[in-house]
Protein backbone atom coordinates (compact mmCIF):
# COMPACT_ATOMS: atom_id res chain seq x y z
CA UNK A 1 0.00 0.00 0.00
CA UNK A 2 1.08 3.52 -0.70
CA UNK A 3 1.97 5.96 1.84
CA UNK A 4 -0.75 7.78 4.14
CA UNK A 5 -1.31 11.36 3.14
CA UNK A 6 -0.84 13.45 6.67
CA UNK A 7 -4.72 14.94 7.27
CA UNK A 8 -4.66 18.79 9.10
CA UNK A 9 -6.63 18.62 12.15
CA UNK A 10 -10.07 18.55 10.77
CA UNK A 11 -13.32 17.49 12.53
CA UNK A 12 -15.27 14.56 10.82
CA UNK A 13 -19.27 13.98 11.84
CA UNK A 14 -20.39 10.32 10.39
CA UNK A 15 -23.89 10.04 9.82
CA UNK A 16 -25.61 6.57 9.57
CA UNK A 17 -28.29 4.49 11.27
CA UNK A 18 -26.27 1.35 10.43
CA UNK A 19 -23.69 0.42 12.93
CA UNK A 20 -21.59 -1.54 10.65
CA UNK A 21 -21.26 1.59 8.19
CA UNK A 22 -20.21 3.71 10.99
CA UNK A 23 -17.70 1.18 11.92
CA UNK A 24 -16.35 0.94 8.47
CA UNK A 25 -16.13 4.86 7.92
CA UNK A 26 -14.63 5.03 11.56
CA UNK A 27 -11.72 2.48 10.80
CA UNK A 28 -11.01 4.04 7.70
CA UNK A 29 -10.80 7.86 9.16
CA UNK A 30 -8.54 6.15 11.62
CA UNK A 31 -5.94 6.02 9.57
CA UNK A 32 -5.67 9.35 9.03
CA UNK A 33 -5.43 10.29 12.62
CA UNK A 34 -9.19 11.26 12.73
CA UNK A 35 -11.57 10.44 15.44
CA UNK A 36 -15.03 11.25 14.17
CA UNK A 37 -18.36 11.96 15.51
CA UNK A 38 -21.19 9.89 14.92
CA UNK A 39 -25.03 10.18 14.55
CA UNK A 40 -27.62 7.43 14.34
CA UNK A 41 -29.81 9.77 12.86
CA UNK A 42 -30.72 13.43 10.58
CA UNK A 43 -32.11 15.02 13.83
CA UNK A 44 -29.20 13.80 15.80
CA UNK A 45 -26.81 14.65 13.47
CA UNK A 46 -28.48 18.16 12.69
CA UNK A 47 -28.15 18.81 16.50
CA UNK A 48 -24.72 17.95 16.53
CA UNK A 49 -24.06 20.65 13.80
CA UNK A 50 -25.46 23.24 16.07
CA UNK A 51 -22.89 22.84 18.08
CA UNK A 52 -19.82 22.01 16.63
CA UNK A 53 -18.22 23.23 13.64
CA UNK A 54 -17.48 20.19 11.39
CA UNK A 55 -15.43 20.45 8.86
CA UNK A 56 -17.19 17.07 6.68
CA UNK A 57 -20.00 15.61 7.06
CA UNK A 58 -20.40 12.04 5.87
CA UNK A 59 -24.10 11.63 5.34
CA UNK A 60 -25.93 8.34 4.66
CA UNK A 61 -28.57 8.65 2.31
CA UNK A 62 -31.79 6.28 3.48
CA UNK A 63 -32.15 6.49 6.81
CA UNK A 64 -35.63 6.34 8.69
CA UNK A 65 -37.17 9.44 9.37
CA UNK A 66 -35.37 11.73 8.17
CA UNK A 67 -33.66 11.27 4.81
CA UNK A 68 -29.85 12.04 4.33
CA UNK A 69 -30.86 14.86 1.59
CA UNK A 70 -33.63 16.68 4.33
CA UNK A 71 -30.66 16.32 6.98
CA UNK A 72 -28.11 18.43 4.81
CA UNK A 73 -30.50 20.72 3.43
CA UNK A 74 -31.26 21.76 7.09
CA UNK A 75 -27.72 21.23 7.88
CA UNK A 76 -27.02 24.08 5.23
CA UNK A 77 -29.58 26.23 6.73
CA UNK A 78 -28.18 26.05 9.98
CA UNK A 79 -24.52 26.74 8.94
CA UNK A 80 -24.12 29.92 7.50
CA UNK A 81 -21.36 31.37 5.12
CA UNK A 82 -17.95 30.07 5.43
CA UNK A 83 -19.04 27.67 8.73
CA UNK A 84 -20.55 25.20 6.36
CA UNK A 85 -19.18 21.71 6.22
CA UNK A 86 -18.38 19.89 3.16
CA UNK A 87 -21.13 17.48 3.26
CA UNK A 88 -20.40 13.78 1.27
CA UNK A 89 -23.31 12.03 0.07
CA UNK A 90 -22.81 8.01 0.70
CA UNK A 91 -25.19 5.59 -0.68
CA UNK A 92 -25.05 2.10 -2.44
CA UNK A 93 -26.51 3.37 -5.48
CA UNK A 94 -25.28 6.66 -6.89
CA UNK A 95 -27.16 7.83 -9.84
CA UNK A 96 -28.33 11.21 -11.74
CA UNK A 97 -31.69 11.19 -9.54
CA UNK A 98 -29.84 10.87 -5.80
CA UNK A 99 -26.89 13.07 -7.08
CA UNK A 100 -29.39 15.81 -7.80
CA UNK A 101 -31.38 15.55 -4.95
CA UNK A 102 -28.34 15.38 -2.61
CA UNK A 103 -26.00 18.31 -4.49
CA UNK A 104 -29.41 20.65 -4.69
CA UNK A 105 -29.85 19.97 -1.14
CA UNK A 106 -26.30 21.68 -0.75
CA UNK A 107 -23.76 18.66 -0.54
CA UNK A 108 -20.79 18.51 -2.06
CA UNK A 109 -21.04 15.62 -4.01
CA UNK A 110 -21.92 11.71 -3.69
CA UNK A 111 -20.32 8.61 -3.35
CA UNK A 112 -20.55 5.21 -3.38
CA UNK A 113 -21.18 2.82 -0.77
CA UNK A 114 -18.59 1.43 0.33
CA UNK A 115 -16.57 4.20 0.60
CA UNK A 116 -12.75 3.30 -0.95
CA UNK A 117 -10.07 5.07 0.48
CA UNK A 118 -9.06 6.68 -2.50
CA UNK A 119 -12.22 8.61 -3.23
CA UNK A 120 -11.62 10.10 0.42
CA UNK A 121 -8.45 10.70 -0.13
CA UNK A 122 -9.05 12.65 -3.40
CA UNK A 123 -12.08 14.33 -1.88
CA UNK A 124 -9.33 15.63 1.21
CA UNK A 125 -6.74 16.87 -1.28
CA UNK A 126 -9.44 18.83 -2.99
CA UNK A 127 -10.35 20.78 -0.10
CA UNK A 128 -7.30 21.28 1.10
CA UNK A 129 -7.42 19.35 4.50
CA UNK A 130 -3.83 17.54 3.33
CA UNK A 131 -0.50 18.91 4.69
CA UNK A 132 1.76 16.92 3.78
CA UNK A 133 3.07 13.13 2.46
CA UNK A 134 3.94 10.48 4.76
CA UNK A 135 6.58 7.44 4.16
CA UNK A 136 5.77 4.03 4.31
CA UNK A 137 4.92 3.58 7.62
CA UNK A 138 1.26 1.90 7.52
CA UNK A 139 1.93 -1.67 7.55
CA UNK A 140 -0.28 -4.24 5.55
CA UNK A 141 -1.22 -6.53 7.57
CA UNK A 142 -0.51 -9.81 5.62
CA UNK A 143 -4.18 -11.37 3.72
CA UNK A 144 -2.90 -15.34 4.43
CA UNK A 145 -3.30 -15.31 8.08
CA UNK A 146 -7.25 -14.63 7.30
CA UNK A 147 -7.22 -17.30 5.63
CA UNK A 148 -9.75 -19.32 7.58
CA UNK A 149 -11.90 -16.76 6.34
CA UNK A 150 -12.18 -18.77 2.92
CA UNK A 151 -14.42 -21.20 4.53
CA UNK A 152 -16.88 -18.30 4.47
CA UNK A 153 -18.89 -18.55 1.07
CA UNK A 154 -19.20 -15.38 -0.82
CA UNK A 155 -17.22 -13.57 1.31
CA UNK A 156 -14.36 -12.21 -0.26
CA UNK A 157 -11.76 -11.46 2.13
CA UNK A 158 -9.65 -9.89 0.69
CA UNK A 159 -11.57 -6.83 -0.50
CA UNK A 160 -13.09 -6.82 2.90
CA UNK A 161 -9.64 -6.12 4.95
CA UNK A 162 -8.14 -3.95 1.55
CA UNK A 163 -12.11 -1.88 2.76
CA UNK A 164 -10.34 -1.52 6.36
CA UNK A 165 -6.90 -0.39 5.30
CA UNK A 166 -5.25 -3.60 5.63
CA UNK A 167 -5.90 -4.77 9.18
CA UNK A 168 -7.24 -7.93 9.59
CA UNK A 169 -8.54 -6.69 13.33
CA UNK A 170 -10.61 -4.27 12.56
CA UNK A 171 -11.91 -6.28 10.09
CA UNK A 172 -13.22 -8.87 11.95
CA UNK A 173 -14.28 -6.14 14.49
CA UNK A 174 -16.69 -5.22 11.62
CA UNK A 175 -17.59 -8.79 10.82
CA UNK A 176 -18.50 -9.88 14.84
CA UNK A 177 -21.02 -6.64 14.35
CA UNK A 178 -22.37 -7.68 10.85
CA UNK A 179 -22.67 -11.40 12.64
CA UNK A 180 -25.51 -9.54 14.54
CA UNK A 181 -26.51 -7.36 12.99
CA UNK A 182 -27.57 -10.06 10.17
CA UNK A 183 -29.30 -12.19 12.13
CA UNK A 184 -31.39 -9.12 13.62
CA UNK A 185 -32.47 -8.13 9.92
CA UNK A 186 -33.31 -11.60 9.35
CA UNK A 187 -34.82 -12.00 12.44
CA UNK A 188 -37.19 -9.58 11.68
CA UNK A 189 -37.72 -10.23 7.66
CA UNK A 190 -39.20 -13.66 9.12
CA UNK A 191 -41.69 -12.27 10.97
CA UNK A 192 -43.21 -10.23 8.39
CA UNK A 193 -42.09 -12.16 5.19
CA UNK A 194 -45.97 -13.36 4.67
CA UNK A 195 -47.55 -9.90 5.81
CA UNK A 196 -47.49 -8.34 2.78
CA UNK A 197 -45.40 -5.42 4.18
CA UNK A 198 -43.51 -4.95 1.53
CA UNK A 199 -41.90 -1.17 2.42
CA UNK A 200 -40.80 -2.45 5.81
CA UNK A 201 -39.39 -5.51 4.06
CA UNK A 202 -37.39 -2.94 1.88
CA UNK A 203 -35.96 -1.52 4.38
CA UNK A 204 -34.79 -4.52 5.89
CA UNK A 205 -33.04 -5.42 2.52
CA UNK A 206 -31.81 -2.46 2.12
CA UNK A 207 -29.81 -2.45 5.42
CA UNK A 208 -28.44 -5.74 4.34
CA UNK A 209 -27.09 -4.66 1.79
CA UNK A 210 -25.82 -2.33 2.99
CA UNK A 211 -23.81 -4.89 5.62
CA UNK A 212 -23.13 -7.65 2.64
CA UNK A 213 -21.43 -4.18 0.66
CA UNK A 214 -19.49 -3.16 3.64
CA UNK A 215 -17.92 -6.24 4.41
CA UNK A 216 -17.41 -7.42 0.89
CA UNK A 217 -20.22 -10.02 0.11
CA UNK A 218 -20.93 -8.60 -3.16
CA UNK A 219 -23.26 -11.76 -4.18
CA UNK A 220 -25.47 -11.31 -0.96
CA UNK A 221 -25.71 -7.80 -1.63
CA UNK A 222 -26.74 -8.16 -5.08
CA UNK A 223 -28.97 -10.35 -4.31
CA UNK A 224 -30.15 -7.99 -1.43
CA UNK A 225 -30.41 -5.03 -3.69
CA UNK A 226 -33.08 -7.05 -6.39
CA UNK A 227 -34.99 -7.86 -3.52
CA UNK A 228 -34.68 -4.19 -2.44
CA UNK A 229 -35.76 -3.07 -5.53
CA UNK A 230 -38.92 -5.35 -6.12
CA UNK A 231 -40.19 -4.64 -2.86
CA UNK A 232 -40.03 -0.46 -3.30
CA UNK A 233 -41.86 -1.70 -6.73
CA UNK A 234 -44.65 -3.74 -4.88
CA UNK A 235 -43.57 -6.57 -7.27
CA UNK A 236 -45.12 -8.97 -4.69
CA UNK A 237 -45.18 -11.87 -6.75
CA UNK A 238 -41.21 -11.76 -7.45
CA UNK A 239 -40.75 -11.44 -3.48
CA UNK A 240 -43.28 -14.61 -2.60
CA UNK A 241 -40.88 -16.64 -5.27
CA UNK A 242 -37.57 -15.89 -4.08
CA UNK A 243 -37.72 -15.10 -0.72
CA UNK A 244 -37.33 -18.32 0.64
CA UNK A 245 -34.32 -19.09 -1.45
CA UNK A 246 -33.03 -15.12 -0.30
CA UNK A 247 -33.35 -16.41 3.50
CA UNK A 248 -31.72 -19.24 3.19
CA UNK A 249 -28.39 -17.99 1.61
CA UNK A 250 -28.33 -14.82 4.69
CA UNK A 251 -29.15 -17.63 7.13
CA UNK A 252 -26.46 -20.06 5.90
CA UNK A 253 -24.00 -17.04 5.09
CA UNK A 254 -24.49 -16.26 8.83
CA UNK A 255 -24.23 -19.43 9.87
CA UNK A 256 -20.31 -19.58 8.65
CA UNK A 257 -19.37 -16.21 9.57
CA UNK A 258 -20.11 -17.23 13.24
CA UNK A 259 -18.38 -19.99 13.29
CA UNK A 260 -15.20 -18.11 11.63
CA UNK A 261 -15.82 -15.04 14.26
CA UNK A 262 -15.95 -17.59 17.14
CA UNK A 263 -13.18 -19.22 16.22
CA UNK A 264 -10.89 -15.93 15.79
CA UNK A 265 -11.91 -14.62 19.05
CA UNK A 266 -10.95 -17.10 20.83
CA UNK A 267 -7.65 -17.66 19.43
CA UNK A 268 -7.16 -13.83 19.61
CA UNK A 269 -8.29 -13.53 23.13
CA UNK A 270 -5.37 -16.61 24.21
CA UNK A 271 -2.64 -14.65 22.29
CA UNK A 272 -3.56 -11.57 24.66
CA UNK A 273 0.09 -11.34 26.70
CA UNK A 274 -0.84 -12.41 30.38
CA UNK A 275 1.11 -9.91 32.43
CA UNK A 276 -0.97 -8.61 35.00
CA UNK A 277 -1.74 -5.42 35.55
CA UNK A 278 -1.35 -2.99 38.61
CA UNK A 279 -4.53 -1.90 40.51
CA UNK A 280 -3.92 1.57 39.79
CA UNK A 281 -3.46 0.90 35.87
CA UNK A 282 -6.76 -1.46 35.93
CA UNK A 283 -8.34 1.43 38.01
CA UNK A 284 -7.25 3.44 34.99
CA UNK A 285 -8.27 1.08 32.22
CA UNK A 286 -11.77 0.94 33.96
CA UNK A 287 -12.29 4.45 33.82
CA UNK A 288 -11.27 4.62 30.27
CA UNK A 289 -13.57 2.14 28.99
CA UNK A 290 -16.24 3.47 31.18
CA UNK A 291 -16.11 6.77 29.07
CA UNK A 292 -16.19 4.54 25.75
CA UNK A 293 -19.16 3.01 26.85
CA UNK A 294 -20.75 6.25 27.18
CA UNK A 295 -19.93 7.35 24.15
CA UNK A 296 -20.57 4.11 22.05
CA UNK A 297 -17.44 3.39 20.72
CA UNK A 298 -17.76 -0.07 20.28
CA UNK A 299 -14.05 -0.48 18.68
CA UNK A 300 -12.25 1.07 21.61
CA UNK A 301 -14.15 -0.29 24.16
CA UNK A 302 -13.34 -4.25 22.62
CA UNK A 303 -9.89 -3.23 22.43
CA UNK A 304 -9.87 -1.97 26.29
CA UNK A 305 -11.51 -5.01 27.25
CA UNK A 306 -9.64 -7.89 25.52
CA UNK A 307 -6.43 -5.95 27.29
CA UNK A 308 -8.00 -6.14 30.47
CA UNK A 309 -9.41 -9.92 29.84
CA UNK A 310 -5.65 -10.75 29.43
CA UNK A 311 -4.15 -8.47 32.34
CA UNK A 312 -6.53 -8.46 34.94
CA UNK A 313 -6.44 -11.00 38.24
CA UNK A 314 -9.11 -13.76 38.45
CA UNK A 315 -11.58 -11.80 40.49
CA UNK A 316 -12.05 -9.41 37.79
CA UNK A 317 -12.35 -12.06 34.90
CA UNK A 318 -15.92 -12.67 35.40
CA UNK A 319 -17.92 -9.47 34.81
CA UNK A 320 -15.05 -8.19 32.43
CA UNK A 321 -16.65 -11.27 30.54
CA UNK A 322 -19.89 -10.35 31.17
CA UNK A 323 -19.64 -6.42 30.31
CA UNK A 324 -17.71 -8.16 27.22
CA UNK A 325 -21.22 -9.92 26.50
CA UNK A 326 -23.04 -7.03 26.91
CA UNK A 327 -21.03 -5.20 24.14
CA UNK A 328 -21.19 -7.69 21.55
CA UNK A 329 -24.86 -7.92 21.98
CA UNK A 330 -24.85 -3.60 21.96
CA UNK A 331 -26.38 -4.15 25.45
CA UNK A 332 -24.32 -0.63 26.26
CA UNK A 333 -26.76 -0.09 29.79
CA UNK A 334 -26.04 -3.66 30.67
CA UNK A 335 -22.49 -3.26 30.21
CA UNK A 336 -22.51 0.07 32.55
CA UNK A 337 -24.73 -1.18 35.31
CA UNK A 338 -21.94 -4.40 35.50
CA UNK A 339 -19.08 -1.75 35.17
CA UNK A 340 -20.42 0.42 37.99
CA UNK A 341 -20.20 -2.65 40.66
CA UNK A 342 -16.80 -3.44 39.75
CA UNK A 343 -15.79 0.00 41.68
CA UNK A 344 -16.38 -1.45 45.07
CA UNK A 345 -14.97 -4.91 44.23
Amino acid sequence: MEGSIIVRDIKVLVVDDNMVNVMVLATMLERYGIKADTAESGMEAVERVRSVLYDVVLMDYLMPGMDGVETTRQIMEISNGKNQPKVIGVSATVDEAVTRLFTDAGADCVIKKPLRIEDFEMKLKQYGFVKGQAGENYAEECIDSAGFLSLVEGLDYDEGIALMAGSLDNYMKVLNVSVRNILEHYNKLEEIRNSGQLEAMSMHFHSLKGIFLNIAANRLAGYSQKMELSAKEYQRMYIISYISEYMEMVKEFHHQLKIACDCYNKKNLSKKPGVKMEETEFIKNLNRLKESIDNYEYIEITDLLENMLAGSNDRHIGKLQEIYDAIQNFQYDEALDILNTMYGD
